[in-house]
Protein backbone atom coordinates (compact mmCIF):
# COMPACT_ATOMS: atom_id res chain seq x y z
CA UNK A 1 0.00 0.00 0.00
CA UNK A 2 1.28 3.49 -1.06
CA UNK A 3 -0.47 6.40 1.70
CA UNK A 4 -0.52 10.05 -1.02
CA UNK A 5 1.22 12.81 1.24
CA UNK A 6 -1.51 15.38 -0.15
CA UNK A 7 -4.36 13.76 0.78
CA UNK A 8 -3.64 11.12 3.19
CA UNK A 9 -5.54 8.26 0.95
CA UNK A 10 -4.09 4.78 1.09
CA UNK A 11 -3.85 3.38 -2.41
CA UNK A 12 -2.91 -0.11 -4.12
CA UNK A 13 0.02 1.67 -6.33
CA UNK A 14 2.70 -0.71 -7.66
CA UNK A 15 4.12 0.88 -10.17
CA UNK A 16 5.78 4.43 -9.29
CA UNK A 17 4.75 6.20 -12.16
CA UNK A 18 1.08 5.68 -10.48
CA UNK A 19 1.94 6.87 -7.73
CA UNK A 20 3.73 10.08 -9.44
CA UNK A 21 0.89 11.08 -11.06
CA UNK A 22 -1.21 11.01 -8.46
CA UNK A 23 0.99 12.88 -6.16
CA UNK A 24 1.32 15.64 -9.16
CA UNK A 25 -2.51 15.56 -9.62
CA UNK A 26 -3.77 15.03 -6.41
CA UNK A 27 -6.55 17.77 -5.94
CA UNK A 28 -5.10 18.14 -1.83
CA UNK A 29 -1.80 19.30 -4.01
CA UNK A 30 -0.97 22.84 -3.30
CA UNK A 31 0.87 23.04 -7.02
CA UNK A 32 -1.36 21.00 -8.60
CA UNK A 33 -2.12 24.52 -11.25
CA UNK A 34 1.91 25.88 -11.02
CA UNK A 35 2.82 25.02 -14.60
CA UNK A 36 4.92 27.49 -14.60
CA UNK A 37 7.86 25.68 -12.68
CA UNK A 38 7.30 22.33 -14.93
CA UNK A 39 7.22 24.49 -18.36
CA UNK A 40 10.93 25.99 -16.98
CA UNK A 41 12.25 22.45 -16.34
CA UNK A 42 11.19 21.16 -19.48
CA UNK A 43 12.51 24.24 -21.58
CA UNK A 44 16.43 23.64 -19.67
CA UNK A 45 16.06 20.19 -20.70
CA UNK A 46 14.81 21.01 -24.26
CA UNK A 47 18.30 23.51 -24.38
CA UNK A 48 20.30 21.33 -22.95
CA UNK A 49 19.99 18.88 -25.55
CA UNK A 50 19.51 21.33 -28.56
CA UNK A 51 20.75 24.27 -27.55
CA UNK A 52 19.19 27.70 -27.20
CA UNK A 53 17.33 29.84 -29.82
CA UNK A 54 19.31 31.73 -32.13
CA UNK A 55 19.16 34.03 -34.96
CA UNK A 56 20.79 32.51 -38.11
CA UNK A 57 21.39 34.42 -41.61
CA UNK A 58 20.39 32.32 -44.77
CA UNK A 59 19.99 32.47 -48.51
CA UNK A 60 16.86 31.51 -49.91
CA UNK A 61 17.99 28.84 -52.44
CA UNK A 62 15.62 30.13 -55.05
CA UNK A 63 15.78 33.47 -55.17
CA UNK A 64 19.25 34.24 -53.11
CA UNK A 65 17.64 37.06 -50.60
CA UNK A 66 19.39 37.08 -47.23
CA UNK A 67 17.19 36.32 -44.53
CA UNK A 68 16.85 35.03 -40.60
CA UNK A 69 15.99 31.72 -39.25
CA UNK A 70 15.43 31.46 -35.61
CA UNK A 71 16.53 27.41 -35.12
CA UNK A 72 18.16 25.72 -32.18
CA UNK A 73 22.07 26.09 -31.93
CA UNK A 74 22.85 22.64 -32.55
CA UNK A 75 20.87 21.96 -35.14
CA UNK A 76 21.45 24.62 -37.24
CA UNK A 77 21.12 24.25 -40.34
CA UNK A 78 18.54 21.41 -40.10
CA UNK A 79 17.27 22.00 -43.66
CA UNK A 80 19.56 20.99 -47.03
CA UNK A 81 17.87 24.51 -48.47
CA UNK A 82 15.95 27.69 -46.94
CA UNK A 83 13.53 29.41 -49.14
CA UNK A 84 12.39 32.95 -48.22
CA UNK A 85 8.68 32.36 -48.82
CA UNK A 86 6.22 29.67 -49.53
CA UNK A 87 6.32 31.32 -52.99
CA UNK A 88 10.05 30.43 -53.68
CA UNK A 89 9.82 27.13 -52.04
CA UNK A 90 6.66 26.60 -54.40
CA UNK A 91 8.87 27.47 -57.68
CA UNK A 92 11.58 25.65 -56.53
CA UNK A 93 9.07 22.57 -56.45
CA UNK A 94 7.02 23.38 -59.28
CA UNK A 95 10.60 22.98 -61.31
CA UNK A 96 11.54 19.65 -60.94
CA UNK A 97 7.54 19.07 -61.04
CA UNK A 98 7.22 20.66 -64.99
CA UNK A 99 10.64 19.16 -66.17
CA UNK A 100 9.64 15.81 -65.17
CA UNK A 101 6.07 16.28 -66.79
CA UNK A 102 7.69 18.02 -70.00
CA UNK A 103 10.44 14.85 -70.22
CA UNK A 104 7.06 12.38 -69.36
CA UNK A 105 4.72 14.15 -72.27
CA UNK A 106 2.42 14.92 -69.42
CA UNK A 107 2.61 19.42 -70.13
CA UNK A 108 -0.33 21.55 -71.45
CA UNK A 109 0.95 22.01 -74.50
CA UNK A 110 0.42 26.22 -74.57
CA UNK A 111 2.35 25.66 -70.80
CA UNK A 112 5.16 23.95 -72.99
CA UNK A 113 4.30 26.44 -75.88
CA UNK A 114 5.12 29.40 -73.03
CA UNK A 115 8.28 27.82 -72.08
CA UNK A 116 9.86 27.73 -75.27
CA UNK A 117 7.93 31.38 -77.53
CA UNK A 118 8.02 34.16 -76.42
CA UNK A 119 4.14 35.22 -75.89
CA UNK A 120 3.27 37.43 -78.43
CA UNK A 121 1.80 36.72 -82.28
CA UNK A 122 4.62 35.66 -84.39
CA UNK A 123 2.90 37.61 -87.13
CA UNK A 124 2.03 40.97 -85.59
CA UNK A 125 3.43 41.49 -82.33
CA UNK A 126 0.30 41.59 -80.34
CA UNK A 127 0.38 40.28 -77.02
CA UNK A 128 -2.30 40.87 -74.15
CA UNK A 129 -4.58 37.75 -76.01
CA UNK A 130 -2.58 34.99 -77.99
CA UNK A 131 -3.11 31.34 -78.45
CA UNK A 132 -1.15 28.25 -78.68
CA UNK A 133 -0.84 26.94 -82.39
CA UNK A 134 -0.06 23.66 -83.86
CA UNK A 135 1.49 24.17 -87.04
CA UNK A 136 0.91 20.91 -88.26
CA UNK A 137 -2.56 21.17 -86.66
CA UNK A 138 -1.93 18.09 -84.96
CA UNK A 139 -2.84 18.05 -81.08
CA UNK A 140 -1.37 14.89 -80.56
CA UNK A 141 1.97 16.74 -81.61
CA UNK A 142 3.05 18.81 -78.66
CA UNK A 143 6.97 19.25 -78.96
CA UNK A 144 8.21 22.56 -79.18
CA UNK A 145 9.29 22.65 -82.34
CA UNK A 146 5.16 22.49 -83.52
CA UNK A 147 3.64 25.35 -81.59
CA UNK A 148 3.84 28.87 -82.16
CA UNK A 149 1.47 31.59 -80.44
CA UNK A 150 -1.02 33.69 -82.80
CA UNK A 151 -3.32 36.14 -81.62
CA UNK A 152 -6.94 35.56 -82.00
CA UNK A 153 -7.20 37.38 -85.82
CA UNK A 154 -4.38 35.46 -87.32
CA UNK A 155 -5.61 32.26 -85.38
CA UNK A 156 -9.01 32.28 -87.09
CA UNK A 157 -7.51 33.47 -90.32
CA UNK A 158 -5.04 30.14 -90.45
CA UNK A 159 -8.14 28.19 -89.94
CA UNK A 160 -9.92 29.45 -92.86
CA UNK A 161 -9.58 30.33 -96.27
CA UNK A 162 -6.54 33.03 -95.72
CA UNK A 163 -4.68 30.33 -94.03
CA UNK A 164 -2.03 31.02 -96.94
CA UNK A 165 -1.76 34.81 -95.88
CA UNK A 166 -0.35 33.16 -92.57
CA UNK A 167 1.80 30.08 -93.58
CA UNK A 168 4.94 32.20 -94.49
CA UNK A 169 4.88 33.90 -91.15
CA UNK A 170 4.91 30.87 -89.72
CA UNK A 171 7.53 29.16 -91.47
CA UNK A 172 9.99 31.94 -91.18
CA UNK A 173 9.71 31.87 -87.69
CA UNK A 174 10.53 28.17 -87.61
CA UNK A 175 13.42 29.06 -89.61
CA UNK A 176 14.77 31.14 -87.83
CA UNK A 177 13.80 30.20 -84.52
CA UNK A 178 14.59 26.12 -85.54
CA UNK A 179 16.83 26.29 -88.82
CA UNK A 180 14.40 24.29 -90.25
CA UNK A 181 11.11 24.40 -92.00
CA UNK A 182 7.71 23.64 -90.46
CA UNK A 183 6.40 20.25 -90.25
CA UNK A 184 3.13 21.18 -91.47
Amino acid sequence: MWKCKHCNKDFDFNITSEKANHSRWCESNPKRTDTANLKKAQQKRVESKLGKLKDFSVNCHNCNTQFDVTEREKQFPSKDKYFCSTSCANTEGGKAKAQRDEDLGLMKYRTLAKRHHEEKCIVCGFEHIVEAHHVDESHGNNTKENMVFLCPNHHQMFHSRFKSKIEPYIEEYIRNKWGFSSPG
